[in-house]
Protein backbone atom coordinates (compact mmCIF):
# COMPACT_ATOMS: atom_id res chain seq x y z
CA UNK A 1 0.00 0.00 0.00
CA UNK A 2 1.82 3.66 -1.38
CA UNK A 3 2.14 5.46 1.31
CA UNK A 4 -0.54 8.76 2.08
CA UNK A 5 1.00 12.35 1.56
CA UNK A 6 0.67 12.83 5.45
CA UNK A 7 2.98 9.57 6.09
CA UNK A 8 5.27 10.81 3.47
CA UNK A 9 5.93 14.81 5.16
CA UNK A 10 5.89 12.47 8.65
CA UNK A 11 8.62 10.42 7.50
CA UNK A 12 10.66 13.55 5.76
CA UNK A 13 10.28 15.40 8.83
CA UNK A 14 11.40 12.02 11.67
CA UNK A 15 14.28 10.73 9.41
CA UNK A 16 16.19 13.93 9.77
CA UNK A 17 15.36 14.77 13.27
CA UNK A 18 16.53 11.72 14.32
CA UNK A 19 20.01 11.59 12.72
CA UNK A 20 20.63 14.86 13.78
CA UNK A 21 19.56 13.72 16.98
CA UNK A 22 21.66 10.32 17.40
CA UNK A 23 24.42 12.82 15.70
CA UNK A 24 24.39 15.75 18.35
CA UNK A 25 24.51 12.95 21.34
CA UNK A 26 27.06 11.41 20.18
CA UNK A 27 28.78 14.71 19.58
CA UNK A 28 27.97 16.31 23.16
CA UNK A 29 29.00 12.61 25.10
CA UNK A 30 32.42 13.33 23.87
CA UNK A 31 32.29 17.17 23.68
CA UNK A 32 31.41 17.14 27.58
CA UNK A 33 34.54 15.37 28.65
CA UNK A 34 36.61 17.99 27.59
CA UNK A 35 34.23 21.23 28.52
CA UNK A 36 34.26 23.09 31.73
CA UNK A 37 31.84 25.65 32.76
CA UNK A 38 28.35 25.79 33.61
CA UNK A 39 27.13 27.95 30.28
CA UNK A 40 29.20 25.74 28.09
CA UNK A 41 28.08 22.16 29.54
CA UNK A 42 24.32 23.56 29.80
CA UNK A 43 24.27 24.59 25.83
CA UNK A 44 25.91 21.13 24.74
CA UNK A 45 24.04 18.82 26.68
CA UNK A 46 20.74 20.75 25.26
CA UNK A 47 22.00 20.44 21.84
CA UNK A 48 20.15 16.93 21.23
CA UNK A 49 16.77 18.34 22.85
CA UNK A 50 16.02 20.76 19.75
CA UNK A 51 15.26 17.64 17.33
CA UNK A 52 13.57 15.74 19.84
CA UNK A 53 11.65 18.89 19.42
CA UNK A 54 11.10 18.30 16.15
CA UNK A 55 9.94 14.59 16.21
CA UNK A 56 7.84 15.28 18.59
CA UNK A 57 6.27 18.44 16.21
CA UNK A 58 6.34 15.63 13.62
CA UNK A 59 4.47 13.49 15.63
CA UNK A 60 1.57 15.89 16.78
CA UNK A 61 1.61 16.52 12.53
CA UNK A 62 0.96 13.47 11.45
CA UNK A 63 -1.95 12.93 14.11
CA UNK A 64 -3.30 15.75 13.38
CA UNK A 65 -3.63 15.45 9.81
CA UNK A 66 -4.42 11.57 9.74
CA UNK A 67 -7.95 10.58 8.93
CA UNK A 68 -10.17 9.71 11.83
CA UNK A 69 -9.82 5.94 12.31
CA UNK A 70 -5.90 6.75 12.17
CA UNK A 71 -6.52 8.83 15.30
CA UNK A 72 -8.63 6.85 17.08
CA UNK A 73 -5.32 4.14 16.87
CA UNK A 74 -3.12 6.55 17.53
CA UNK A 75 -5.17 7.96 20.40
CA UNK A 76 -5.99 4.75 21.86
CA UNK A 77 -1.88 3.85 21.51
CA UNK A 78 -1.09 7.15 23.29
CA UNK A 79 -3.48 6.40 25.81
CA UNK A 80 -2.25 2.65 26.42
CA UNK A 81 1.72 3.37 25.55
CA UNK A 82 1.19 6.20 28.08
CA UNK A 83 -0.53 4.20 31.15
CA UNK A 84 1.79 1.63 30.79
CA UNK A 85 5.00 3.93 30.58
CA UNK A 86 2.92 5.88 33.71
CA UNK A 87 2.48 2.77 35.69
CA UNK A 88 5.81 1.08 35.24
CA UNK A 89 7.82 4.22 36.12
CA UNK A 90 5.47 4.38 39.24
CA UNK A 91 5.98 0.89 40.35
CA UNK A 92 9.37 1.06 39.95
CA UNK A 93 9.38 4.21 42.12
CA UNK A 94 7.99 2.41 44.65
CA UNK A 95 10.09 -0.34 44.85
CA UNK A 96 13.16 2.33 44.80
CA UNK A 97 10.98 4.24 47.71
CA UNK A 98 10.67 0.81 49.56
CA UNK A 99 14.54 0.27 49.33
CA UNK A 100 13.64 -3.28 47.55
CA UNK A 101 16.07 -2.33 44.32
CA UNK A 102 19.27 -0.59 44.63
CA UNK A 103 18.78 3.42 43.62
CA UNK A 104 20.43 4.23 40.70
CA UNK A 105 21.46 8.19 39.77
CA UNK A 106 18.56 10.53 39.51
CA UNK A 107 19.47 11.45 35.84
CA UNK A 108 19.82 7.58 34.73
CA UNK A 109 15.88 7.53 35.65
CA UNK A 110 14.97 10.70 34.28
CA UNK A 111 16.84 10.51 30.76
CA UNK A 112 14.62 7.03 29.96
CA UNK A 113 11.26 8.62 31.18
CA UNK A 114 10.63 9.87 26.83
CA UNK A 115 12.27 6.76 25.19
CA UNK A 116 10.46 4.23 27.90
CA UNK A 117 7.23 5.93 26.72
CA UNK A 118 7.93 6.10 22.96
CA UNK A 119 8.47 2.78 23.19
CA UNK A 120 5.28 2.23 25.37
CA UNK A 121 3.64 4.38 22.16
CA UNK A 122 4.92 2.20 19.08
CA UNK A 123 3.62 -1.34 21.17
CA UNK A 124 0.69 0.09 21.76
CA UNK A 125 0.10 1.61 18.34
CA UNK A 126 1.33 -1.89 16.73
CA UNK A 127 -1.06 -4.07 19.02
CA UNK A 128 -3.73 -1.68 18.31
CA UNK A 129 -3.31 -1.59 14.63
CA UNK A 130 -3.40 -5.78 14.84
CA UNK A 131 -6.77 -5.40 16.76
CA UNK A 132 -8.10 -3.56 14.03
CA UNK A 133 -7.22 -5.47 11.22
CA UNK A 134 -8.21 -8.64 12.58
CA UNK A 135 -11.61 -7.39 13.08
CA UNK A 136 -12.30 -6.86 9.49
Amino acid sequence: MPLRAVHKRYYRELFPAMLAYVLLILLAVSWLKTLEGTMARTVVTLLPVVPIAFVIRAMVRVIRDQDEFERLIDLQAIAIGGGIGGFGFFTYGMLLNAKVLPSPPAEAVAIWVLPALMFCFGMAKCACRLRYARQR
